[in-house]
Parts: structure tokens; sequence; C-alpha cells
């Protein structure tokens, strides 16, 4: 982990910490961004919905984007109104419409839900607002909570 100023471009994250792209950071990168907003003046709700988000993108980040546990970069940058995410994954948006990732089906059970879609759901649904751009062969989410 280290902290580094990003060439932003448009929509880009200004500054934030680089991450390696391992699951066992889950919990660091979480806690990290958490701490971050709440010395900024975030409300735990807004923290907490933060987190679930993070935890989404970050670990689709590792096993869809890079395809399991590598030392590649994921870059957060944490404020009170919510975060930036940025990796260098292939183009991916979390936040279009998918017609292969229905929504589930609250008259199924569990186990017998499809595989899939229900993190971009609770992405599109957990944040007040979000916003996904591609520049400079990076994806960038800014989430706003």
């Amino acid at each position: 982990m280290e902290q580094k100023g990003i060439s932003s471009g448009a929509g880009g994250c200004k500054t934030g910490t680089r991450f390696e792209a391992r699951l066992a950071l889950v919990p660091v990168v979480m806690e990290l961004v958490a701490a971050q907003m709440r010395h900024a003046g975030a409300a735990p709700d807004s923290v907490m919905r933060a987190e679930l988000i993070l935890e989404e993108l970050f670990r689709n980040s590792v096993l869809h984007g890079y395809g399991g546990d590598s030392d590649r970069p994921v870059w957060i940058f944490a404020q009170a109104a919510g975060f930036c995410y940025e990796d260098e994954a292939p183009p991916f948006n979390p936040l279009a419409d998918r017609q292969a990732h229905k929504e589930p089906n609250p008259d199924l059970a569990i186990e017998d839900q499809p595989i899939g879609g229900a993190g971009l759901m609770l992405i599109r649904q957990l944040a007040k607002r979000a916003e996904y751009v591609r520049h400079d062969k990076r994806n960038c989410l800014l989430i706003e909570v």
C-alpha cells in the first residue's frame, strides 16, 4: 500500500492510496476508507454504505477484473461524501444495465437464485450518486453515499 498522487483526467481520482489486488487486503481497504471518511466527518450510515460498496468493488476487481490475487493496482481516495475507486482491469461499468444479470427474485430461495448481479444491484442501490468513466486505461468510479 502506498499513497501517491494520481494523474486524474476528467472524473478521475485526484490522489489516492494504491493497493495490490489481493482478497486478504479487503479488511484493510475497508478500514482505511472508513477511517478516512469518519475523520472527514461522514455520518455512520454513510460509512457503512461505503464499506459495503467498496467490498463489492474490490472483490470484483480482484476476482473478475484481474482474475485472482495479483500485484495489479487499485487506487482509492475517500472523503466525507464518499470515495473514488480506480483499477486497471479491462473496461467494466458496474452501473450499466446488464440483461444477463437480473435482480434477485424475492420469491426464490437463496440457493435457487441465479449467480451474479446481486453485487451490482447493491452498488446502485446503496450509493446516493455513482458515476463511471474510463480514462487512461483505468476504470474509475466516483461513489457518493
